[in-house]
């Protein structure tokens, strides 16, 4: 069904994969599972999308209560070129000081790069706009994303393997690894006609101390094939930097933006 892809200099797919793991210093949260953004996913090519994530301790004593800043993320498909599609997006943490970070992702489905192959994706995230002092936000990770869809009879789902590499300010450990897993249940029609799946279960963890080391459980419920909520608890690796476990709750919401 596929040709196999030929990875030279002149392939425009190779180009801009070389172009985007070659300069670090590119241009917060791209497509994601839950906590982390290790999934192969790219918004579709005029496809919008906002989310509105929160996170908070519960079962807390007196004083000991913590949040994180809510996030108002938007994010566009913006173009697809010989099976590579885009999308770029801005992460707003309202309420606190540089709250604008900015991403950009590339990414390709399976059995695209050659038989059998598995998706791929490279990208960027947490640039923030702050560049100096020790409360910068210009954390920079760089991430590079491989996805396969599991056969039936483990499972099924689609497990995700990753790494990343970041600058100083995201902590500690600036590089590492991380996994997901995605499953996708209770198949519905909407309004009569158009399939989806009513429920998702996602979970994702990265290594390192550092501001994105934790994982994640996240149960997802589709209104609509384009409208969700998502709840479940997110642990951290260094409860310095993030503080103890939190619940999140997470709204997510596409639309179409202009047509490819």
């Amino acid at each position: 069904m596929y040709d196999k892809k030929t990875f030279t200099m002149k392939n425009p797919l190779f180009l801009v994969l070389f172009f985007l793991t070659a300069h670090f210093s590119l241009e917060a949260t791209p497509s994601s599972l839950f906590w982390t953004v290790c999934t192969t996913d790219v918004y579709e090519t005029g496809i919008g999308h906002t989310d509105v994530d929160n996170y908070f301790t519960v079962f807390n004593r007196r004083g000991e209560g913590s949040y994180f800043a809510p996030d108002v993320g938007l994010e566009l498909g913006l173009f697809t070129i010989s099976d590579l599609s885009m999308e770029a997006g801005f992460d707003y943490y309202g309420g606190s000081d540089d709250p604008l970070t900015l991403n950009a992702k590339i990414g390709v489905k399976e059995n695209i790069l050659f038989q059998n192959a598995p998706s791929a994706s490279v990208g960027i995230f947490n640039v923030g706009t702050r560049t100096r002092t020790k409360d910068r936000t210009n954390q920079n990770i760089v991430d590079w994303i491989i996805g396969k869809t599991l056969p039936d009879w483990i499972g099924g789902g689609r497990l995700f393997l990753g790494a990343f590499s970041g600058s100083r300010a995201m902590g500690k450990n600036r590089q590492g690894f991380m996994i997901g897993y995605s499953r996708s249940f209770c198949e519905a029609l909407y309004c009569g006609k158009t399939p989806y799946f009513k429920w998702q279960l996602n979970c994702d963890y990265a290594s390192g101390k550092n501001s994105i080391g934790g994982g994640s459980l996240g149960i997802y419920y589709f209104f609509t094939p384009l409208i969700s909520i998502a709840w479940g608890p997110v642990f951290f690796n260094d409860t310095h930097f993030n503080g103890k476990w939190k619940w999140s709750v997470q709204i997510d919401i596409s639309f179409e933006v202009f047509k490819p």
